[in-house]
């Protein structure tokens, strides 16, 4: 299994991820969840793709968000409030994740 990391570090280091968020839960995010960035690798074969993603359903976790998604959700935020806190990125999250729309602060 990938790395899990918190929501505070995939916030604190968007950048260096690529993929999608890969999370347990659906809508109901926590800063504690634990998640996951995962690409596919380009050399895979789409048989060894699908095995992958098997696994990672078995373990209970399903894609959440793209990475754009979540810099997109970060960059609105960070536009609309000068210190956000991690509660602010987890509602923006959420709320995008509910409604496919960017929150309004």
């Amino acid at each position: 299994m990938k790395n899990l990391i918190n929501l505070k570090k995939v916030i604190e280091e968007i950048s260096i991820n690529e993929g999608w968020l890969y999370a347990k839960t659906d809508i109901d995010i926590e800063d504690d969840a634990k998640v996951f960035f995962y690409s596919a690798d380009l050399n895979q074969s789409p048989q060894d793709e699908l095995q992958v993603r098997e696994l990672f359903f078995r373990a209970g976790f399903s894609p959440y968000l793209s990475k754009e998604d979540v810099e997109d959700i970060i960059e609105n935020l960070e536009q609309q409030v000068e210190l956000p806190t991690i509660v602010d990125y987890i509602n923006a999250i959420r709320f995008y994740k509910k409604h496919d729309a960017f929150i309004v602060m």
